[in-house]
């Protein structure tokens, strides 16, 4: 078993590998991120403020230190290289082609009404009123 271990941390460093799956979550070694991803995240739609209090509030894997991502972590999953109909990381397990929110809020034009969300069928980030409801997937620091 370490053996097997040992040729899989290797041949992630050597070949550029950052994001592993490990059970209900995918770890990204070189950005220090711990994500989510269980039947949850494709499942809970809430507004924006809910998922915020809903990814600090969650107690999963054994940490309880959650947030909802920053559009620059979120960009961190991105791979705008599949050729299928979602452009999330090959690592992720529960992944659907739909709206994430992001905790970012943009207060042009709007006065903070809105927020972002990342649609993973194109990987691009978008804004729309905070009320609407989206799916939500968490993510916590491993530094």
């Amino acid at each position: 078993m370490k053996m097997i271990l040992t040729i899989v941390l290797i041949s992630s460093f050597v070949f550029g590998a950052k994001l592993t799956r490990s059970g209900d979550y995918v770890i990204d070694d070189q950005n220090k991120l711990m994500w989510q991803d269980n039947y949850d995240t494709v499942k809970i739609r809430l507004t924006q403020a809910k998922a915020i209090e809903y990814c600090k509030d969650l107690s999963f894997a054994g940490f309880s230190d959650w947030h909802l991502p920053s559009r620059e972590e979120y960009k961190t999953i991105i791979n705008k290289k599949r050729k299928d109909e979602i452009m999330i990381d090959r690592a992720f397990k529960y992944i659907l082609p739909e709206n994430y929110w992001a905790s970012d809020r943009t207060w042009t034009r709007n006065f903070g009404l809105y927020g972002y969300f990342v649609f993973f069928k194109s990987g691009a980030i978008y804004y729309q009123n905070r009320t609407y409801k989206k799916f939500v997937r968490c993510v916590r620091d491993l530094k």
